[in-house]
């Protein structure tokens, strides 16, 4: 087992002082998991876009693992900050898959310049989006982006969300996010990032409710 982390608090700088050998106690499994199975039993040719962004790569890399090995027509775009940013959040793990990658960075260092939404929004206008499903993780502005695309060009999606957790596991209700309900506003306006997600279909999040507390 290993870890993709950033350090950016107390906690991450005191995994950083970690070495072999070392001992720390972790709670897993915990949420949902990426919904693959029904993409790779569709009748008819489907099509996985995955987009990710900064540190919200490693968790995705595992599910592009798995579109490979499912023979899923997969294009995965990928975005840093800079070309040290993109081979710290494991750019040689996604290339060593082989599968369709591009690659963007906001200073030009690497691939094209620029945000990860340009490339994504002209992969499905040139390619047309039907029988595709969008995956997607990254910081939340770039997500709510990647949402209003889909939403746009009627494109199947779906986010992997973070939030603050106190506990991990449905108590403490620290990371609940606002999804879209018919009814009005009520208990059942949050869910919980830790165990009713983290991923949830991206058209079923309120971005900009959500968005006040990232």
């Amino acid at each position: 087992m290993s870890f993709l982390y950033q350090v950016l608090g107390r906690g991450t700088a005191a995994l950083a002082t970690l070495g072999r050998g070392d001992q720390v106690e972790a709670l897993v499994p915990l949420g949902n998991i990426w919904p693959v199975e029904d993409l790779a039993a569709a009748s008819g040719q489907r099509r996985a876009i995955v987009v990710a962004g900064g540190i919200g790569s490693a968790s995705v890399l595992m599910l592009c693992d798995e579109l490979a090995r499912r023979g899923i027509d997969t294009h995965v775009i990928v975005g840093a900050a800079s070309l040290t940013v993109a081979l710290g959040c494991g750019l040689e793990d996604f290339r060593a898959l082989s599968l369709p990658l591009t690659v963007t960075t906001d200073d030009g260092s690497l691939g094209q310049r620029g945000f990860v939404t340009a490339p994504l929004e002209a992969h499905l206008v040139s390619s047309g989006g039907a029988g595709s499903r969008i995956y997607t993780c990254g910081p939340w502005a770039m997500m709510r982006r990647v949402a209003e695309i889909a939403s746009r060009l009627e494109v199947e999606c779906y986010a992997s969300l973070e939030a603050p957790m106190g506990c991990g596991f449905g108590v403490c209700v620290g990371c609940v996010v606002a999804v879209k309900t018919e009814g009005p506003a009520g208990y059942g306006s949050y869910k919980r990032v830790c165990v009713d997600g983290s991923i949830f279909p991206a058209e079923t999040v309120r971005w900009e409710v959500a968005a006040m507390t990232h």
